[in-house]
């Protein structure tokens, strides 16, 4: 068990070996009750949800999104969407929307989503065509659509050192409730939970399987 002193070393100096891998994992939330931000994207684009019956864009969508092909399948088959934005008409932008569970891969474990709950992970904007609100836009198509479902908040975690998304996430209205601090050592995760602004929010007990605590 790491005391917090040494928590603390570990976040404040540089990484010296490739065996220790650690950040903080900013979660966010948007309670679907209140105004959606009105968000304008730089370029034209199309909103598509994709889902394991939309056969006629399926196939585009697989052939532009920057991931494994048999991943794409199998989150469409077990009840995933896919929120893309398509510009000339190819794939510009997307994130991908669970209902029943999600996968955590920055601390490789999973939380259960309540019924009123949807969580967002995964997105990507093609590098050429960054800055131009895509990812927020997309968010806020995935919040009217959450709303229009009867689902009441939307959740969605992202690296602290990830600015753009961090940035993003903020402009399309959501709200932190809650960090998590991990160091991954030799594969095995070790975390640390800050107090969640919202007790019912709060992931800790949420987890499929047990996380150590530092």
């Amino acid at each position: 068990m790491l005391a917090n002193n040494d928590l603390a070393k570990l976040y404040t100096k540089e990484k010296e070996s490739e065996w220790v891998n650690y950040g903080i994992l900013l979660l966010f939330s948007f309670n679907l009750r209140k105004e959606i931000p009105c968000v304008r994207e730089n370029i034209s684009a199309e909103i598509h949800f994709i889902t394991d019956e939309s056969s006629d864009t399926k196939e585009i969508l697989m052939n532009g999104c920057n991931q494994n092909s048999d991943i794409f399948e199998d989150r469409l088959r077990k009840g995933d969407i896919c929120c893309a934005a398509c510009f000339r008409e190819e794939i510009a932008s997307y994130c991908w929307v669970a209902s029943s569970e999600a996968y955590i891969g920055e601390i490789g474990k999973k939380i259960r989503l309540k019924n009123n709950e949807i969580y967002l992970y995964d997105a990507f904007t093609k590098p050429e065509l960054r800055g131009n609100n895509l990812f927020p836009k997309i968010l806020t198509a995935i919040l009217y659509y959450g709303r229009q479902k009867g689902y009441q908040t939307v959740l969605t975690f992202v690296l602290s050192s990830n600015n753009p998304s961090v940035t993003a996430i903020k402009k399309a209205g959501f709200d932190r409730f809650q960090s998590v601090y991990f160091v991954d050592i030799y594969s095995k995760t070790f975390c640390r939970f800050s107090k969640a602004k919202d007790v019912e929010l709060a992931i800790g007990e949420r987890l499929v399987s047990t996380i150590r605590e530092l």
